[in-house]
């Protein structure tokens, strides 16, 4: 499902007139002795998150030494949980070879009632949702909405736990139910099929930590699609199928912040076997295999920041409502109904901090995509270009950067735009 903007709250945050610039976070102005151990770490300001939360994230700190770096990868964990606009850390020496950490945050707002908006080349989209990423306080997520698009009415709820680690998995079920009027578009942009149909979609998946770095899902997913009236797809009806499947993915994520960015590399690599039930055809057994390579790390200032990103999908006898975007390929300059089985792509670029304010950080970005996919006809095309904008991080709320872009693709000599909130469901 294609990402979305939330257009409203972007408005109001570019032009608020009461934005001021964010202080820089205190210092902590303890001596640190090397020679200290950490033997308590106590957080404040917490209201929704749960004490006994923020501690079983923080644990693996206690007993080390007291050092600067250590100190630095404490406030890395806390800030990747992503619900804390502020913090700030301190010390104390409770004994001759004992040291306490205190930490003081302010909580982001979890709750967010959020009407949204989109427009791009590719038509528009217009609803509500309710998320909740700190549900009952201990960083599960809770999201019930639904929208309008040009092609489809769509209601969507979804519920996730967090893992515990040592063998307590986390877990997440998705629910969507669509009415649409899908189109598909080729590489030119040509409308090569359009239908109507009615699409259910479950998802179950378990989810494990296996180390600080490591990760393991297995997802359990139902899809049924019945379709109505119809165009020919190069001489084949789209089917009306039920799709059964699971799959098998690994990661890997490893993160460093610097107060103003977030470095991160990560890698992971998933396999899908399902069964197919459609109405034209035997029982067929689709096969999919995807990954995804990233970095993004500082370089030259702290407020300069290089990234890449490579990711691939590759399927067989899949039905082409189970096909993928362009995000698969890690890219923007496709058409925005491009849909395939099988594509590689990547970008890298550069993305600077314009400044903080007390709402968030507002930064520009640019870098140039490649990918290499198949058409609809079957052949494999190679497409690229440049793609720039800006981003908004917001400081107080517990949701992703909101993004807005526009992406040149040379070989069809079309400028594409593009406005997400950094997330898709």
């Amino acid at each position: 499902m294609k990402k979305f903007f939330v257009g409203l709250l972007l408005a109001f945050i570019l032009f608020s007139g009461i934005a001021q610039e964010q202080p820089e976070p205190e210092q902590n102005q303890e001596q640190i002795s090397e020679n200290l151990i950490i033997s308590k770490i106590n957080f404040s300001g917490l209201k929704k998150t749960r004490n006994s939360y923020v501690q079983s994230k923080v644990k693996k700190f206690i007993g080390n030494p007291l050092t600067e770096d250590e100190l630095h990868e404490l406030e890395t964990a806390i800030q990747l949980e992503g619900i804390f606009n502020e913090i700030k850390i301190e010390t104390e020496q409770i004994s001759g070879s004992e040291a306490q950490v205190n930490v003081s945050v302010k909580e982001k707002i979890t709750f967010i009632p959020l009407p949204f908006a989109m427009y791009s080349n590719s038509g528009y989209l217009a609803g509500g949702i309710v998320l909740d990423t700190n549900a009952f306080g201990r960083k599960d997520m809770f999201m019930l909405g639904g929208f309008l698009t040009n092609t489809a009415k769509t209601g969507m709820a979804s519920f996730s736990k967090q893992p515990k680690g040592h063998g307590i998995p986390g877990f997440s079920i998705f629910f969507s139910g669509s009415k649409r009027s899908p189109e598909f578009q080729n590489l030119d942009k040509n409308l090569i099929l359009k239908y109507n149909d009615v699409l259910f979609n479950f998802a179950f998946t378990l989810t494990e930590k296996l180390s600080e770095h490591f990760s393991f899902a297995n997802n359990f997913k139902f899809v049924s699609s019945a379709t109505e009236a119809h165009s020919d797809f190069l001489g084949a009806n789209p089917e009306s199928i039920k799709v059964g499947s699971t799959s098998l993915a690994f990661g890997y994520s490893n993160s460093d912040w610097n107060g103003i960015f977030m470095s991160t590399n990560s890698a992971s690599i998933s396999a899908e076997f399902g069964i197919t039930d459609s109405d034209f055809s035997e029982f067929r057994y689709p096969l999919s295999f995807s990954f995804s390579i990233g970095e993004q790390h500082i370089i030259f200032t702290d407020r300069l920041r290089f990234y890449q990103k490579y990711s691939g999908f590759y399927a067989k006898d899949f039905n082409i409502a189970l096909f993928r975007e362009q995000d698969a390929g890690s890219v923007n300059i496709l058409p925005g109904d491009f849909s395939t089985d099988r594509i590689i792509g990547g970008n890298l670029g550069l993305e600077v901090s314009l400044k903080k304010f007390s709402w968030g950080m507002l930064s520009l970005y640019g870098d140039y995509q490649l990918v290499y996919t198949r058409d609809s006809d079957k052949e494999y095309k190679f497409e690229h270009g440049p793609n720039a904008g800006t981003r908004v991080y917001l400081a107080k709320i517990a949701f992703p950067a909101l993004a807005m872009g526009l992406a040149y693709n040379v070989p069809h000599h079309r400028w594409q735009f593009s406005a997400a909130m950094g997330v898709s469901f």
